[in-house]
């Protein structure tokens, strides 16, 4: 085996066997499937039991937050590289080989990445924008992460990306008791440390009208991730190159921030 899937269970009930089936028929069947149920008060963790496969394991919490649920699912991993899957999303059959192209080709890296596809409330199909990157067939490091996550590159969801289980044990995997963006904390703290490696091929679909998300706006005075790129940049983590990106990433996000808050 190559892959620790863990996907991270709260009152999902109506999506996670289409998140374990995706899974399931992956073309690249090099895989272990860890679902942490935090505390669902639906009948998710009974769906999952009901599939029977062998390669799923579940992991009953009390409800604890994602961070805590993705956490325990790093450490329960006994794979070399763990990847992510939202309960309520779905990967197109290509995606785990896919990832091994990167795997093979960028083994330095610190996180394997590759575009997606979202799906909005209503069933709108929308496609982010990659128009700063070179398109298909290219794969390769990407030149700046944070130059490109400021010109729109949403590619970087939660499931559609995989990391070596030591570099997140490394940088202490997701913070606990962080409620909004607890998921960039993670990549940033990976993407000052390691280059990252990425394909254009949007083999994630991200399911925006799924029921019970938690994306809605919460009043922040700043971006949690903030602080952890001036600590980097202080304790000369943060490469010269890297600085001024790194900086106007988070102006960017507070003036964000502060627009939301009037709104």
């Amino acid at each position: 085996m190559n892959f620790s899937v863990v996907i991270p269970l709260y009152n999902k009930a109506l999506h996670i066997e289409r998140a374990l089936r995706s899974v399931l028929s992956q073309t690249c069947q090099d895989f272990e499937i860890i679902v942490v149920n935090d505390g669902s008060t639906d009948n998710g963790g009974g769906i999952v039991e009901g599939i029977g496969d062998a390669r799923i394991r579940l992991i009953n919490q009390p409800n604890q937050g994602v961070s805590v649920a993705r956490n325990v699912g790093i450490e329960a991993a006994k794979q070399k590289y763990i990847a992510f899957l939202d309960a309520d999303d779905e990967w197109l059959p290509e995606y785990l080989c896919n990832i091994q192209v990167l795997l093979n080709n960028f083994p330095d890296c610190g996180a394997y990445a590759s575009a997606i596809k979202t799906v909005r409330p209503h069933g709108q199909v929308f496609f982010p924008n990659l128009d700063k990157l070179p398109h298909e067939p290219w794969m390769g490091i990407l030149p700046n992460f944070f130059e490109l996550f400021q010109e729109g590159l949403t590619a970087f969801h939660p499931s559609s990306i995989v990391f070596p289980k030591e570099v997140l044990q490394e940088v202490g995997g997701f913070p606990v008791g962080v409620v909004l963006f607890e998921d960039i904390c993670c990549w940033v703290n990976v993407a000052i440390r390691y280059p990252i490696a990425f394909s254009p091929k949007r083999l994630t679909i991200y399911h925006q009208e799924a029921i019970n998300r938690s994306n809605v706006h919460k009043n922040l005075n700043e971006v949690p991730f903030a602080n952890i790129i001036r600590k980097a940049i202080t304790d000369g983590v943060v490469s010269l190159e890297l600085q001024q990106e790194a900086l106007e990433f988070v102006a960017q996000w507070q003036i964000h921030i502060a627009s939301a808050n009037i709104i």
